[in-house]
């Protein structure tokens, strides 16, 4: 892209890029919440971009900064949920949550032209429990 810098022209090269946070909570079927699930957030598929994460106490995860920097990435992220301590907080199911089951806002508009703003994507979970 080519921009017009006060009357000089200005070459750029690279990607337009964004800043992701995503967060949830991860529940049973009874609503109580479940402690150590392991969180992955797949961008497309792609394992070299996986962040993963684990659910505290209270079922839920935050990540301030995902490895994203497309800003169209977050059409075919998955959020997979799985059970990795055994049965200590309960015994559960894997789910997979695709984008459309996940709420995206964005929280900045962005400047210039690369900078495409900031979104936060929000991943709840209810977990059906092993049988």
């Amino acid at each position: 892209e080519i921009i017009d810098n006060g009357g000089s022209m200005l070459s750029m090269y690279g990607q337009p890029t964004a800043v992701f946070k995503m967060l949830g909570t991860v529940k049973n079927q009874s609503g109580k919440p479940v402690k150590g699930i392991r969180v992955v957030i797949a961008p497309d598929n792609n394992p070299w971009e996986y962040d993963t994460l684990y659910t505290d106490a209270s079922g839920r995860f935050e990540k301030d900064r995902l490895k994203h920097s497309w800003p169209d990435e977050l059409k075919y992220v998955t959020v997979r949920f799985e059970d990795v301590d055994g049965a200590e907080n309960g015994s559960y199911r894997t789910k997979e949550l695709k984008r459309s089951d996940i709420q995206v806002k964005q929280t900045d508009k962005g400047k210039g032209a690369w900078f495409q703003g900031s979104f936060t994507a929000t991943a709840d979970a209810v977990l059906d429990e092993e049988k």
